[in-house]
This record gives C-alpha cells, sequence and structure tokens, in this order.
C-alpha cells in the first residue's frame, strides 16, 4: 500500500546562499531541528521508498507511517531551549559549506518512533565537522542519536509491539528486492528506488543539497519549513 507524500509547507524562505539582512519577526523556537536534504530530483527517487505503507493493517489509533521529507537530522536542540532562527541560521558555518555526498552503510531497524527504519550513513570528515559546528555555535551538547541517519519510516511501539512492524517492513523492502549488499563486510548497501519494482534504479548515496529549519511541534503533518539555506555547488 503506498502512501501520498505531500510538501512540508514553506513558512518561511530565504534567498538561496544569500546571508544578508532580512525583516522577519523575532520568534523564539522551542522545538526546530536541522536537517540536511538532499535535491528534489534524489528526493522524489528516495520517496518511492518512504511512500510504501505497512504489508499489514495497523492501528488507526496510531501515527504510523506519516509522510514526511527525506533528511538527516543535523541537529535538533532540546526543547528546554529557546533560540531565534536567526541564532539558528547563524549556526551553519559562513561561507555555506560546498554540497557534498554521503552513503548508504546499512539498512537497520530501531527501537524508537523517529529511528523505526533508517539507513545508516557512513560518517565522513564533512559530516562530523558540520555536525560540531552548529552544537558549538548554538552551545549545545552534541546529541543527536545515531548521527548520521536517514529514517525510511515512523512506526509506533504500539504498532511494533502488535506484530514487530518495523522489522516486518524492513524484510518486505528486502523480500521485494529493494535493498542489497555492495560490500561482503556490511558496509554499504544500495536500494532500488524504481517505481513499483519495475526495472532498476539504484543509489547508493546522496549529495547534501539543503539545510533546512523545520518547526516540528505537534504531529509530523503539522510539521513546517520556516527556512531553507542552499549549499554552494561544487
Amino acid at each position: 500500500m503506498r502512501r501520498g507524500i505531500p510538501s512540508l509547507p514553506v513558512v518561511f524562505r530565504r534567498v538561496p546562499g544569500e546571508r544578508g539582512c532580512h525583516r522577519t519577526p523575532i520568534n523564539l523556537y522551542s522545538m526546530v531541528t536541522l536537517w540536511i536534504v538532499p535535491s528534489d530530483e534524489e528526493s522524489a527517487k528516495l520517496r518511492r521508498i518512504l511512500s510504501i505503507g505497512s504489508s499489514t493493517t495497523t492501528s488507526s489509533e496510531t501515527q504510523s507511517y506519516p509522510a514526511f521529507h527525506p533528511h538527516i537530522t543535523l541537529a535538533a536542540p532540546p526543547s528546554s531551549t529557546s533560540l531565534t532562527l536567526e541564532q539558528l541560521r547563524h549556526s551553519i558555518p559562513n561561507p555555506l559549506p560546498i554540497k557534498f555526498p554521503f552513503h548508504f552503510k546499512s539498512v537497520n531497524t530501531g527501537d524508537h518512533y523517529f529511528r523505526s527504519v533508517y539507513i545508516a550513513i557512513q560518517l565522513s570528515p564533512v559530516l562530523i565537522s558540520l555536525h560540531a559546528d552548529v552544537h558549538a555555535s548554538l552551545d549545545l551538547e552534541p546529541r543527536t542519536p545515531m548521527f548520521p541517519h536517514l529514517s525510511l519510516c515512523y512506526i509506533t511501539d504500539k504498532d511494533d509491539n502488535i506484530g514487530e512492524e518495523r522489522q516486518r517492513w524492513r524484510d518486505q523492502l528486502e523480500a521485494s528486492g529493494r535493498i542489497r549488499n555492495t560490500s561482503s563486510e556490511g558496509s554499504g548497501v544500495e536500494l532500488n528506488c524504481s517505481v513499483d519494482d519495475a526495472g532498476d534504479d539504484w543509489i547508493s548515496e546522496l549529495t547534501a543539497n539543503e539545510i533546512w529549519f523545520v518547526d516540528c511541534v505537534g504531529p509530523v503533518g503539522s510539521w513546517s519549513v520556516l527556512d531553507k539555506l542552499r549549499l554552494r555547488p561544487k
């Protein structure tokens, strides 16, 4: 069963690559996360995986399988920290980073709603540096669970407890030929993003294209993009 994935509403959009002054409200945010986001073309491919729903019936009372945009969480300031959007923007190094690739390591199941089934990303010097710089700028401990990873679906504990739904969904990907290892040591994987399993459209990496600032208050469907920064071309 497939789900349509609507785009997140954009509340505020800055000019890509520009760091000039903007006449914006001075609002404090307590649940804004910073996302590393691939290009629209790459995101569209990966959405074919994210749009695969449950092979079984999950509880209608839960929030399993919501639609969300493909991303790596770069930073998630705790709710007790109130920051302005300008502070969050300026946590990104200046000049802006150059677009960089990130490679898939494995597809894993997790024990948390936001890490139900995810792609573990190979840690690289640029990811280590960007992660450290952002947290240092915000004066925060670098606590980003399982960094770096890219989630493929969100499944509630309730649905997982009923029938090991997270493992079932991951097994479903493998059984349908959507996943294959690229290394005998298990240090590489690629996903087939073809339409309805027809043909081959394998990807083993994506390119970081933008940094998004996303207000994550409330259910996933109510999240909204506050701002976007486009990384510099190579």
